[in-house]
């Protein structure tokens, strides 16, 4: 596994083996630190199972699979390059409770859409926990917890941040000082 430290958000590029055959299956997918619980999106496999034969036969096609992360990596960066970008993808998903409207709730905070981000705490909050399993609670008291802070811009940055820097030293990243490189413009000095 790859991480790719990207501020207040990584990327993952797993080579993940397989339970049936030898051979390498292929993740990417970005991690936005500000979700817990699982509310992270994934995204589609940037490449097919390569099957493991030999080391000549595997080889040439493990590089290429390495140089497909790597180009998917750079394409993740570009695309959300910004909050706006990242508030867009969760905005167009919210097609059931749950994960979604939490993503979406969050980011619209973010980016300052207050309206939006009440709007989409409070169908959170009358999301019918019998649906959801045992999870649905924390994520619900997760989103309680920055609803109340909606009108205080600072203190939702605040508890962001802290949010962020909680999953960074699980990944044992150096924390943010500040929230002020919220945007990935620093993503292609880090790519260095």
């Amino acid at each position: 596994m790859w991480i790719s430290d990207e501020g207040c958000w990584v990327i993952f590029v797993e080579f993940q083996p397989s339970a049936w055959s030898k051979g390498s299956y292929l993740n990417v997918n970005p991690h936005w630190l500000w979700l817990r619980y699982g509310a992270n999106v994934h995204f589609p496999r940037p490449a097919d199972f390569i099957s493991f034969e030999s080391v000549e036969q595997f080889k040439p096609l493990i590089e290429n699979m390495a140089s497909i992360a790597a180009r998917t990596v750079l394409d993740l960066r570009a695309k959300f390059r910004t909050l706006r970008d990242v508030n867009d993808l969760f905005a167009a998903r919210v097609t059931r409770d749950g994960h979604p409207v939490y993503r979406a709730a969050i980011t619209a905070g973010l980016v300052g859409d207050i309206a939006a981000a009440r709007s989409l705490f409070q169908r959170m909050e009358a999301t019918d926990m019998e649906e959801f399993g045992p999870w649905i609670r924390n994520l619900t008291s997760d989103a309680a917890k920055f609803a109340a802070l909606l009108d205080d811009p600072d203190g939702y940055r605040a508890a962001i941040l802290k949010a962020i820097n909680e999953q960074r030293l699980n990944l044992r990243l150096p924390p943010l000082p500040t929230l002020e490189s919220m945007d990935s413009k620093g993503a292609a000095r880090r790519a260095d």
